[in-house]
């Protein structure tokens, strides 16, 4: 059974993360290099693209700059954060360091 869900914005972010929400942030390869999207983990593992407010598109990170800048604004009590970055194959690392 499918359950409706609220599309989740980009400016909805702060109530999500208030219902116990998370986000990460994937990398993908674009013509124009590296780029992350925002996905959405809701508490009972439901994951989904986050739509931007403005543009009403996937929400996507040019730089890891921006992506940084974000997470800060919408996170101000945030100690850290991970961005992961693809392999040598043009897959997410699992790893860090």
């Amino acid at each position: 059974m499918r359950i409706n869900r609220p599309v989740v914005t980009s400016d909805a972010l702060p109530s999500f993360f208030k219902k116990g929400g998370r986000v990460e942030y994937r990398p993908i390869n674009t013509p124009k290099g590296w780029q992350w999207e925002l996905w959405a983990i809701s508490p009972d593992g439901h994951e989904e693209i986050v739509t931007s407010s403005k543009t009403g598109g996937p929400r996507v990170f040019k730089t890891a700059d921006a992506l940084l800048a974000f997470h800060i604004r919408n996170n101000p009590g945030a100690n850290g954060l991970f961005i992961p970055i693809p392999d040598g194959s043009g897959q997410e690392s699992t790893g860090g360091s």
